[in-house]
């Protein structure tokens, strides 16, 4: 075979074999913005009475939020503190319960207020690898084991937590670990073991390797991955069992460039670590997942924009955020932009809500967007 025919072979298996992805489009259908010096962080939508929740993430203590859909803030308050209803570990999930209630998961006890932040219970819960965040709240993970409702199971710490920096064997943790309240006891699901990218993670980058996930409430299904990962699994949370499995191909993704990874293969400019990592993971309504990863950041680059900024991060600046869109058994999309901003919390209609960032001009309001994803 001439080298000319066998060129025209290897395009055409190429052509075969390769994923075939459909073309998505980010479309803005509504744009607000919040009155705040300090920076807000929505964790959670209620779609029936049109309200976020979310948290001040500059002040001092923890300052949870109500807002409308205009962005109008309706009701705040601060629980730091001694007395009831109030904390000072940490706040490691906020989010609405499937009554509407708001809850709040500390390393230690579940706090209820109702839906205009009042307290109304506390409690308290034995956590067997007690951590706290610093800043770093999520909607809770939460399902039950039995009908009536009694039996209720959540998540001790929120999504792309670094969890593991202490630990002295990498793979014999697990990404996922769940406390049953009637049981008071702890267990644990997806073995990083089992990841296949595990054979080439090295114990030395524990610190960057996290576990990312999101949950199917309605379905009780559990879509995780990690921050170095190639592969999101679906799980039963019911049953604990391994529902699918779907490939990652990401399409800029320095990190796998070199195998094993280590914390000498992976770029840094110390302390700051300048890998293409996971970042988020989203499950919407319209049945599609949402996997949102930031790229890897040149060293020169990054030294140019730490200069003009000290508190520069490519994890903060939009231009190195990608998205690459799933359904619960294949990617479906190739590497999409993020329209000016970060992916917070998935939305009704097939939709995400963004923090829409301003790179050239320092802000002295809040402003979130709302994105569809259409074909």
């Amino acid at each position: 075979m001439s080298l000319k025919k066998l060129s025209c072979f290897i395009v055409l298996l190429f052509a075969i074999y390769a994923p075939a992805f459909s073309q998505y489009n980010l479309k803005l259908t509504s744009e607000f913005q919040i009155n705040s010096l300090s920076s807000v962080e929505i964790v959670d939508y209620d779609p029936v009475n049109k309200r976020y929740l979310g948290y001040e993430n500059e002040s001092k203590g923890f300052v949870v939020l109500i807002l409308d859909d205009k962005g109008n803030i309706l009701q705040k308050k601060n629980l730091m503190g001694q007395g009831p209803g109030q904390f000072n570990s940490s706040m490691n999930a906020l989010g609405y319960s499937d009554k509407k209630d708001i809850w709040v998961i500390t390393p230690n006890q579940l706090l209820t207020f109702d839906k205009n932040l009042n307290f109304k219970s506390a409690v308290k819960y034995v956590n067997s690898n007690t951590f706290f965040t610093y800043r770093l709240a999520e909607s809770p993970i939460f399902f039950y084991k039995d009908k009536s409702k009694n039996e209720l199971v959540f998540g001790t710490y929120p999504s792309n937590t670094a969890r593991f920096t202490s630990v002295k064997d990498l793979r014999s943790q697990h990404l996922m670990e769940l406390h049953d309240l009637s049981k008071n006891q702890n267990y644990f699901l997806a073995p990083i073991r089992n990841r296949p990218i595990s054979k080439d993670l090295d114990n030395s980058i524990k610190s960057l390797y996290r576990p990312v996930f999101t949950q199917d409430k309605e379905k009780n299904k559990l879509y995780i991955t990690a921050s170095l990962d190639n592969e999101i699994t679906i799980i039963d949370l019911l049953t604990g069992n391994s529902i699918s499995k779907i490939n990652i191909n990401h399409g800029d993704f320095g990190s796998f460039k070199k195998l094993p990874i280590t914390n000498k293969t992976l770029p840094s400019y110390p302390p700051h670590t300048l890998a293409s990592l996971n970042l988020k993971i989203i499950k919407l309504d319209g049945g599609l997942i949402i996997l949102n990863y930031v790229k890897e950041i040149p060293y020169g680059t990054f030294e140019k924009k730490i200069t003009e900024d000290p508190f520069y991060h490519h994890f903060k600046d939009p231009n190195y955020h990608r998205i690459i869109i799933f359904d619960e058994e294949k990617q479906l999309s190739k590497d999409l932009e993020i329209p000016h901003g970060q992916i917070k919390i998935a939305m009704p209609n097939n939709s995400i809500l963004v923090k829409l960032i301003n790179p050239d001009e320092e802000e002295d309001f809040v402003r979130y967007g709302v994105y569809q994803i259409t074909k």
